[in-house]
């Protein structure tokens, strides 16, 4: 899909939710290239302080680091609100779980933000239904690279115990990912942008 004037996204929040592994950098990478949108990974945010400890992939992290990231996220989110311009497209990322207080919690800080500039917000449940295409994602040596999750046992884990955050909303779009490629899912994805978001309307 090639957006054409007709169809161009203004001040549009597309928030990509999914276990780690899911492929949700590589789909928003696909949607900032295509459709004119500043990419605002999570580890965007995580990076800069998980770049400072020892990150395996598998380890636990100390809770501190989150309450650092929450910092960063704050700075992010200012600017966000505060000084980009209005025409602006956002797309966002996070692995967000049901049922977890602080994930429900960014959930909402982030779809407050886009209220906050009077933006039109997608949220997007990104899914993988089979374990071994998660395991292969997941394991993915640059995910390694760019200090994410890559334990191999995760994905049994999360088909067993959890489910990705349910972002109820009246734009939500629920995506199997499972044999589409990035590039489909992110042409799924805006397609869905326009028919619930704000195009802009020309001639």
């Amino acid at each position: 899909m090639n957006l054409s004037g007709q169809d161009k996204l203004q001040n549009t929040f597309i928030y990509l939710i999914g276990f780690p592994g899911t492929g949700k950098y590589t789909i928003a990478q696909e949607i900032a290239r295509k459709a004119d949108f500043r990419l605002v990974d999570n580890h965007l945010i995580n990076n800069p302080v998980f770049s400072l400890i020892h990150v395996d992939g598998k380890t636990k992290l100390p809770e501190r680091i989150w309450d650092n990231t929450l910092k960063i996220w704050e700075a992010v989110a200012d600017t966000i609100v505060h000084i980009s311009p209005r025409e602006y497209n956002f797309v966002l990322t996070n692995s967000l779980i049901q049922g977890d207080a602080a994930d429900h919690r960014h959930y909402e800080r982030t779809k407050g933000i886009a209220e906050q500039r009077e933006a039109c917000f997608i949220p997007v449940r990104l899914v993988i239904s089979d374990i071994e295409e998660h395991v292969k994602r997941i394991t993915s040596p640059a995910r390694a690279l760019k200090l994410k999750q890559t334990d191999a046992a995760s994905p049994q884990h999360y088909a067993e115990t959890q489910e990705v955050l349910h972002a109820t909303h009246p734009h939500g779009l629920t995506l199997d990912v499972t044999h589409l490629t990035a590039l489909e899912a992110a042409d799924i994805i805006l397609q869905h942008a326009i028919e619930k978001g704000r195009p802009v309307r020309n001639g």
